[in-house]
């Protein structure tokens, strides 16, 4: 008979905080606060990346506005960084490019970067497939991989070919579903924006009475069910959402169907600079995943923005959206109903909603990491 897993948390985790997560019989996640990580050397980091857009991104694209941000905050702080990204991307100033073509494989990226690894201190990795792993097999001590995973656990059918193959979840609930699936440690630090950029509008500026999606024409986030939500409530709403990287087209046109110009429109994806124009325009951000939400940087983005979230419970949704002062996180389509029915975003404050994104900082994230960082230095590795 398998015992059932028990979970214990001993203090609240903050932004700043990495959870360790250990797979046994018993997981205790206990946070430690990186709010004051150990002084580390001057280290050389190297941060691979997707290959399927050159940086910086004029639109959509989550992971590779993360590297940037990254890459920006470890080169402040003294430390010599190099970027693998595809030919022609502009990187933040004194942070070096290790160039591969667009849209190649991760494998022929691999190809290309293999010989450079043994020469930095940390490896930090953010591509899907992972192959710089192959590279530690057998060796010892193994290569400083350190690697973020993004996504569901579902896209690797296995753990990773190493001992300690130091796994990052985006959120907490992410680094138990990836610790579960793998039967390895996982750790967690939270995705960081950049809060300069993501700003609440000038004092006294007026928002539409309109609910704004954005996103992915994707069906795991089903801006479908939003769509009809809105309809049926005949509350407006305008959808925003990238349409080059998808993996069912067909959808897109289910989408733009739904859309009838009145109660609903649809729009294509729009750039960064014009995210921030609707985050303080509209009157709400109507999210509505179906799959387990790993993090949602739309969620934080808007919310510095003072736009409240209604949202479903999915993931990381409860860790990001404070219920009932940021937003609203239901347990259904009913919820969000209800919630809309009787008012509720009326209760909120803008100074509230802008405050709980505060925590999700890209200074945060890049001081978390290296923490991280200085754990592996000392072959403290999980």
């Amino acid at each position: 008979m398998t015992t059932p897993l028990v979970v214990q948390v001993e203090t609240e985790p903050t932004a700043t905080s990495e959870v360790n997560i250990t797979l046994t019989t018993s997981i205790t996640t206990t946070p430690e606060v990186a709010s004051s990580p150990p002084s580390i050397k001057p280290l050389k980091i190297l941060l691979i990346g997707p290959t399927v857009f050159k940086l910086p991104l004029q639109g959509y694209g989550g992971t590779e506005a993360l590297l940037l941000s990254l890459a920006s905050e470890f080169q402040k702080a003294g430390h010599q960084v190099t970027v693998v990204a595809p030919e022609g991307s502009i990187l933040p100033e004194g942070v070096t490019l290790f160039p591969v073509p667009l849209r190649c494989s991760e494998e022929e990226a691999f190809s290309k970067y293999r010989s450079i690894l043994t020469e930095f201190d940390i490896t930090h990795d953010h591509t899907f497939e992972s192959w710089a792993y192959l590279e530690s097999v057998g060796i010892d001590p193994p290569l400083p991989i350190i690697k973020t995973h993004h996504t569901d656990p579902s896209i690797w059918a296995s753990p990773p070919p190493v001992p300690h193959p130091c796994l990052v979840g985006i959120s907490t609930d992410h680094a138990r579903r990836l610790s579960l699936a793998y039967q390895v440690a996982t750790r967690r630090v939270y995705d960081g924006i950049d809060l300069s950029f993501y700003s609440p509008p000038p004092e006294g500026s007026k928002r539409n009475g309109r609910l704004l999606w954005l996103g992915r024409y994707t069906p795991e986030k089903d801006p479908l069910s939003a769509m009809q939500l809105a309809k049926r409530l005949r509350i407006p709403l305008d959808c925003y959402g990238d349409i080059e990287i998808v993996s069912d087209p067909a959808y897109i046109d289910r989408c733009r169907a739904e859309a009838d110009g009145l109660i609903v429109r649809w729009y294509p994806g729009v750039t960064r600079e014009k995210t921030v124009e609707l985050y303080r325009t509209y009157r709400a951000l109507l999210y509505t995943p179906i799959w387990e939400e790993p993090f949602g940087l739309v969620i934080c983005e808007s919310q510095a923005c003072g736009l409240p979230v209604l949202t479903l419970d999915r993931g990381s949704m409860k860790e990001l959206v404070a219920h009932g002062v940021s937003g609203y996180v239901c347990d259904d389509i009913s919820g969000l109903e209800k919630v809309l029915k009787e008012g509720c975003l009326a209760h909120l404050k803008g100074e509230a909603i802008v405050a709980n994104a505060q925590k999700f900082s890209k200074e945060n994230m890049a001081e978390a990491y290296l923490n991280l960082f200085g754990q592996i230095m000392r072959r403290e590795m999980w």
